[in-house]
């Protein structure tokens, strides 16, 4: 039976390949080169379809609570440097192979540089992802035109906790360049929450996280999110009465 039904999800597979191979190509380019080999990001929800039906019927994943990744674990570590402290980000592949290769993408174009890390909500998030300047903007964030498709939705893969860094979104299939670090549990219900990876403690990454929540409380300035389209529009200019706020200044790979 397994045999069978695996038989017919290439077929479709191969259907839905070239049904959307004009919107397929740029990410077929940029996922090959990776050391995962897999098809296009927007068929990720297809195949972990599958692979949960296999689980039914042949058993569970290691997680028991979540479905199997399709790709092996690869980990990259990100390290920001920001006006509050360096924290670093460690994502792993396996999590969301679509959301940790568009993070990539966004840190390699400098996309995070200079942002501001303008939505603090203590005890629940905080949030950044538009660009300093609305160029920049333009080429990541479909809203505003960025000739890029949004990123498919992906089943999440592991608990959130203070410290889980994931895309934020507007519901189903919105993920594109807006992030938000979890403060505490209870994320994960959304279809656009799913977690790429963890801050890490071990280098103490989390005091630069405790300042900005902080640095907000003690400025006043309160949680900032209705500013959010006006940062797109303006980009920092938008928040010029604000000079408190706490920015990133640069990130990179380690």
């Amino acid at each position: 039976m397994i045999f069978a039904r695996f038989l017919c999800a290439c077929a479709i597979l191969s259907g839905a390949v070239e049904s959307f191979q004009p919107h397929a190509t740029r990410h077929l380019s940029l996922l090959n080169e990776s050391r995962c080999k897999r098809p296009a990001s927007h068929l990720y929800n297809f195949l972990d379809d599958y692979k949960n039906n296999v689980d039914e019927e042949g058993g569970l994943s290691e997680s028991g609570d979540f479905p199997p990744s399709i790709c092996p674990q690869e980990i990259h570590r990100i390290r920001f440097s920001t006006t509050a402290g360096d924290f670093t980000i460690r994502l792993d592949l396996a999590l969301s192979p679509s959301g940790v290769t568009r993070f990539l993408e966004l840190v390699d174009d400098g996309f995070f540089n200079d942002q501001l890390i303008y939505r603090v909500d203590p005890g629940f998030v905080i949030q950044f992802g538009v660009a300093s300047s609305p160029d920049m903007q333009s080429r990541w964030d479909p809203q505003v035109g960025a000739p890029i498709a949004p990123l498919p939705d992906e089943p999440n893969r592991q608990h959130f906790k203070a410290g889980t860094v994931s895309f934020a979104g507007s519901g189903v299939d919105s993920r594109s360049c807006h992030v938000f670090i979890a403060l505490g549990e209870g994320l994960g219900g959304a279809a656009h929450e799913t977690a790429l990876g963890n801050i890490e403690e071990e280098d103490g990454s989390m005091i630069a996280i405790e300042n900005i929540v902080r640095n907000r409380e003690e400025s006043g300035y309160g949680i900032l999110l209705d500013m959010q389209e006006a940062l797109i529009r303006e980009g920092n200019n938008a928040l010029h009465e604000y000079q408190g706020v706490d920015r990133i200044i640069a990130c990179g790979r380690l």
